[in-house]
């Protein structure tokens, strides 16, 4: 039996996943406020935060706790979002719970609300030339693991496509792809996206692949 998760309200929404910012207070029965934010993330967060919460009415000290999306993604972007998130969770008198959420798990609920029938899809996402964060959404409404997919293998996974840009400048999408609008404010009063929180102690960025650096070993000029 799976653990039910107890998430508090009103929670603090933020996500720097993608092009731009997502941002929103959730209440008990959905987004009481929403903003799509667009510009430099350093500059983006931090005004779209303070749009909501004034719509809201609530401060930063009224929040019960937080949510990110922790990836795949830009990864500047989301580092920014995750020291912003520690720095806001250490000027109350005790921190508040921390929650994250994937990205593409995120846009499979939008394809599915967007969409009359059940089908099978595969959602894309930028990671580098040839290549590409992906997972697939079953008929039977689950989602499987985020993978790495090169493009020689693309011929094993779902035709009904569907592309994230998640950063400015793409290597591309995959052949036979649609763009896929990454908008989270028809997930405002979805059970599925609720679901899909999970705690952590402290935000960090979630990557499918790790990079690797060649040691340097000083050699004598001859």
């Amino acid at each position: 039996m799976v653990e039910q998760i107890n998430i508090p309200r009103p929670l603090l929404v933020t996500d720097c996943s993608t092009l731009g910012v997502r941002v929103g207070v959730l209440g008990d029965g959905g987004w009481l406020a929403y903003r799509n934010h667009s510009g430099e993330v350093a500059l983006a967060l931090f005004e779209a935060v303070k749009e909501v919460l004034s719509q809201a009415s609530l401060s930063l000290g009224q929040l019960a706790g937080f949510i990110f999306c922790e990836g795949p993604g830009s990864t500047l972007g989301i580092r920014i979002n995750a020291m912003a998130l520690r720095t806001w969770n250490s000027l109350g008198n005790k921190p508040r719970p921390v929650f994250a959420y994937k990205s593409l798990e995120a846009a499979a609920i939008l394809v599915r609300l967007s969409e009359a029938n059940d089908s099978a899809f595969t959602l894309f996402s930028d990671l580098r030339k040839n290549a590409w964060n992906a997972c697939s959404g079953n008929s039977d409404g689950s989602t499987s693991t985020i993978e790495v997919v090169p493009k020689e293998s693309l011929g094993n996974w779902k035709e009904r496509r569907y592309f994230i840009q998640q950063r400015l400048y793409s290597p591309g999408a995959p052949p036979e792809s649609e763009p896929l609008n990454y908008d989270l404010e028809p997930l405002g009063a979805s059970d599925d996206f609720i679901n899909l929180f999970q705690p952590v102690e402290q935000p960090a960025v979630y990557q499918t692949t790790t990079t690797q650096f060649k040691k340097w070993v000083p050699q004598r000029h001859r």
